[in-house]
């Protein structure tokens, strides 16, 4: 009895797991996927450094092998072809072997890869009789690689409330999952159900990293469907960082049909109508850049460090000039804007505050104070162009700030609107330079909106159910603005929550957003004096570049001691 009891309990929460599972879809470096485990890792897309996109369906499942992006040749990756193939030695790239000399998988030189089921070596080269087939891009010719990943370890806690406290008991019997590291990045991460699982939907307020950084961010969630009357989220701390979270709420605009909707930085939402990409677009060496900003299809411009030197000023940062067409009499635009911080940007404060040492707290205690050092930050994230993006735009005077992008991600990023004065501006086209500092930024699209706001209706909603991992309720420390956090340590299960859907308008369509406000503590291990002086570095423009640069892994040259 016990034995059937532990059955069917395995059963059910397992069952339950195929349907709330919590997934993401995970850009990733090239870099960070080198030498993962072969065959383990499930590629949906790829971005090579030419700035074409390949996109793998389900049923030909492409996967990392070594330094190897392996696409099969068939729908099926699992199929065997047995079928005489030599392959001659001049052919060949290269043998991997196991340590009985056995030949476990050969690649050549126009970019085959078999998977050996049998081999046999002879004076001409490699006799192929049974493989798995492929083709492979290696990891050195691309910028992106976007890989699916399911959280187990979090799937298991969240889904244990499915089926109650009789299926824990059921875990010690069930199947082995490897557990998906955590991503490298910062903030706290939020899942929206989309009817089937929970899907990584938003990574609010990037960058607050303190409370004096505190702030509320609207992220639009485009995977939350409602369930039985019911939007579920689920919150989550997956990295080296604490959780302060003040208030978290769900924004639900009900908008014309045609008619996009967008979020301000201060939480007003505008329409789109009509959103008009660049005419041109070019980089500071002339080069057509158009076809990576002129959609919102990921397909990414993306901030290089390589070949850069970090001792030329000139190597700091990019430069990219877009045109855009003006319509007679405009005097004002919304800049809608897809812009992320790349996934090594999102790293490279780290290193940074380390090198206080045992000067971090205090420093952050100046900051949180307010006062000038909370304005030296602010004015060196704006100056340095790391995490905030000058929206500089060319008027009869020169170039003018209009704007500041905040950036987004490291994996998640939503469209946001910033308005543009363009009162100043003469002629029929708008010009708008950017200067992102290399190797931070990677831009989705950009584009001008010259329509008028239409009538929306704008609900806000408070979780109707909240709870942490360990049940308990938290829906006062949610609800409101009231500096009563809601605090996730590392390692914490994920809170649940759920809102009630209200009534939808007539003829109108729906979008969803989330308005959460909050910040955190990045966890450090900042001891000892500081290594060097950094409020000299931060004052002194472009040092904190150079001094980040020099330590990035694609130009291998060491920065000062970090504690």
């Amino acid at each position: 009895m016990k034995k059937l009891t532990a059955i069917v309990t395995a059963t059910i929460f397992f069952v339950s797991l195929d349907a709330c599972l919590m997934k993401s879809n995970v850009r990733s470096s090239p870099g960070a996927l080198a030498g993962a485990s072969p065959y383990k890792q499930i590629v949906q897309a790829v971005q090579k450094k030419t700035g074409e996109r390949l996109t793998f369906p389900a049923g030909r499942r492409a996967t990392i092998y070594g330094d190897k992006v392996l696409v099969p040749d068939s729908l099926d990756p699992m199929a065997i072809v047995s079928l005489r193939t030599q392959l001659p030695l001049e052919d060949i790239q290269d043998i991997e072997e196991d340590a009985k000399g056995q030949i476990n998988a050969v690649s050549t030189k126009d970019g085959r890869f078999f998977r050996i089921v049998r081999a046999v070596r002879n004076e001409q080269g490699v006799e192929i009789l049974a493989s798995r087939n492929y083709r492979f891009i290696p990891l050195s010719d691309l910028d992106l690689v976007w890989v699916k990943k399911t959280n187990w370890p979090l799937t298991l806690v969240a889904s244990s409330a499915v089926v109650g406290v009789i299926a824990l008991a059921a875990l010690s019997s069930g199947p082995h999952r490897e557990p998906t590291p955590p991503p490298e990045g910062s903030c706290p991460f939020v899942y929206s159900f989309d009817g089937q699982d929970y899907v990584l939907d938003a990574e609010p307020y990037g960058g607050s990293v303190c409370s004096g950084l505190e702030r509320a961010d609207w992220i639009g969630l485009d995977n939350l469907r409602p369930v039985d009357g019911r939007y579920r989220l689920l919150l989550t701390n997956e990295l080296e960082e604490v959780e302060h979270v003040d208030e978290l709420k769900l924004v639900v605009v009900d908008h014309p049909v045609g008619v996009a909707v967008v979020p301000e930085l201060s939480g007003r939402v505008r329409t789109v109508a009509s959103p008009l990409p660049p005419l041109r677009a070019r980089d500071a060496r002339g080069r057509d850049i158009l076809p990576l900003l002129d959609a919102k299809d990921e397909t990414f411009w993306l901030g290089r460090v390589e070949g850069r030197d970090p001792e030329k000023t000139a190597d700091l940062k990019d430069e990219l000039v877009l045109e855009f067409a003006k319509p007679a009499g405009a005097r004002q635009a919304k800049l809608v804007a897809n812009a992320w911080t790349t996934r090594w940007g999102s790293q490279a404060i780290r290193p940074l505050l380390a090198a206080r040492g045992s000067e971090l707290r205090p420093y952050f205690e100046k900051v949180n104070a307010g006062g000038p050092a909370l304005l030296s930050l602010l004015g060196w994230f704006a100056g340095e162009e790391m995490y905030n993006l000058q929206v500089r735009v060319e008027t009869e005077a020169g170039w003018k700030t209009k704007a500041l992008i905040f950036g987004g991600g490291p994996f998640i990023a939503k469209d946001k609107v910033y308005e543009l004065d363009l009162g100043d501006v003469r002629g029929d086209t708008v010009r708008i330079k950017l200067t992102p500092a290399a190797g931070f930024w990677m831009i989705d699209r950009l584009a001008l909106d010259f329509s008028a706001d239409v009538p929306i209706r704008v609900s806000e909603l408070a979780a109707v159910s909240a709870r942490d991992g360990a049940g308990r309720d938290i829906g006062a420390e949610l609800a409101s603005d009231d500096n009563g956090y809601f605090v996730i340590p590392k390692d914490s299960g994920p809170a649940t929550l759920e809102f009630a859907v209200p009534p939808g308008a007539p003829g109108m369509s729906r979008s969803i957003f989330i308005k959460a406000r909050g910040y955190y503590d990045v966890l450090l291990d900042a001891r000892g004096e500081p290594a060097f002086d950094v409020d000299e570095m931060v004052n002194t423009p472009g040092e904190s570049l150079r001094f980040l640069l020099r330590s990035h892994p694609a130009l291998s040259r060491p920065s000062p001691t970090v504690h």
